[in-house]
């Protein structure tokens, strides 16, 4: 049932399956979350352990919420087989998922651009976008930040495993310049933008293994986790 994250799986499968993925992997545990809200604390952000996790968990939940906009979702009938068996492209999906979590998701201006940032770089898609205008965007189209309609259905879906209320409304490329912007400027003034990685590590583990059930040969990186071969030298 729409809307679809891929074909023949729904987007509340792949983002409640995402985040299960993480947690049964086991390697972020507590001690992560403690050192994750130490940090942000050295940054002047003051979250504990508790909350960091709670925070993780509602960007992975939400990470594909992009994939709600209609232009994605009239690639699919009801059933999320692809219409004229083509392969579904999710071109630019991030985009929305990063407005919700800037303008939208509950929480202060600070966490909400370190959300927003991780959220644009989980595909590695995005980043060094700082100047980047519509026709930089080759393909891109505004119906691709169409989410209310199908990004509302996800959030009732999600209800029960979030921290907080959510709702979702209609974006415009507007709203990205205006986001883009921002957060080129504040990263200029302010240091807290260094530690998005913290969030997005534990996203694109969710993600990735998730995947991997939909392609069974992954992504290298996730062939490597799965080996236990992974640190901070292996190039990507």
């Amino acid at each position: 049932m729409k809307p679809c994250a891929y074909t023949k799986q729904t987007l509340l499968d792949h983002s409640i399956g995402s985040y299960e993925d993480l947690v049964n992997f086991k390697l972020f545990d507590d001690n992560y979350y403690r050192v994750v809200s130490r940090r942000l604390e050295s940054v002047g952000i003051s979250l504990s352990a508790k909350e960091v996790k709670e925070l993780i968990k509602d960007l992975i939940l939400l990470h594909d919420l992009g994939k709600a906009g209609e232009y994605y979702q009239d690639q699919f009938d009801d059933e999320c087989n692809t219409l004229n068996n083509e392969q579904p492209s999710f071109l630019y999906h991030e985009i929305g998922s990063a407005l919700f979590f800037y303008n939208d998701y509950n929480a202060k201006r600070e966490i909400r651009e370190l959300l927003a940032l991780a959220s644009l770089n989980h595909l590695n898609a995005i980043r060094g976008i700082w100047s980047y205008t519509q026709l930089m965007l080759p393909g891109f189209d505004e119906r691709m930040l169409k989410l209310e309609r199908y990004g509302n259905v996800l959030l009732e879906g999600l209800k029960d495993k979030l921290s907080s209320d959510a709702k979702i409304r209609n974006y415009s490329f507007d709203d990205f310049s205006i986001m883009i912007e921002s957060l080129v400027k504040r990263n200029m003034k302010y240091k807290y933008h260094k530690v998005y990685i913290l969030l997005l590590a534990p996203l694109l583990v969710g993600d990735n293994l998730n995947s991997l059930k939909r392609n069974s040969k992954g992504s290298r990186f996730v062939r490597l986790l799965l080996k236990g071969e992974y640190n901070e030298d292996t190039s990507l």
